[in-house]
């Protein structure tokens, strides 16, 4: 059965042009509605209350100045409390595969890169929306293969063959 309504999105980035970016190409696809969009943590919190969204995407650095560094991605953590049953899509400048598996852990059920075509951000929200969790753009997927890559490179024999330290004389240098 098709859907004759359009998709309800939330959209939230710290930077304004971002939001109004993603607003514009959003409500150009006859599928979608922008129902909420906000440039700040409390702001989103507050709007999500009252929007029925379907989707939410959220730039990952949205609120991260008033974290503490172990915690960069509690804005997805805040919103999968808030929202737990919300598809959520993390947009991101991050490269690091730690980085991006650690917003997947947070609550993100998609993540996409602020560097890949905006068609390839639709991918993933439709991938997301039909409920497929860990779904990932192509300039992820990159980052996350190049991780795999070096870890296939890493021969602790070659790096480390002339260091011999047992266990005990290690606890004497302690």
């Amino acid at each position: 059965m098709l859907r004759t309504d359009k998709i309800r999105v939330v959209i939230a980035d710290e930077q304004p042009v971002i939001v109004l970016g993603l607003q514009t190409w959003f409500e150009t696809r006859e599928r979608y509605r922008v129902v909420a969009s906000a440039t700040g943590e409390e702001q989103l919190l507050s709007k999500l209350r009252g929007a029925d969204g379907e989707l939410v995407i959220v730039g990952c650095a949205l609120g991260a100045q008033a974290r503490p560094a172990a915690d960069r991605f509690g804005i997805l953590r805040k919103l999968r409390e808030c929202v737990p049953h919300t598809p959520l899509v993390a947009f991101t400048t991050e490269s690091d595969p730690l980085a991006i598996r650690a917003m997947q852990r947070a609550g993100a059920d998609g993540t996409a890169s602020t560097r890949d075509d905006l068609k390839d951000l639709g991918r993933v929200c439709e991938r997301v929306l039909s409920g497929v969790k860990g779904v990932i753009s192509p300039r992820i997927a990159s980052c996350l293969q190049s991780e795999r890559r070096n870890a296939q490179a890493f021969d602790p024999n070659t790096i480390y063959r002339e260091v011999r330290v047992s266990a005990t004389t290690l606890a004497a240098r302690m």
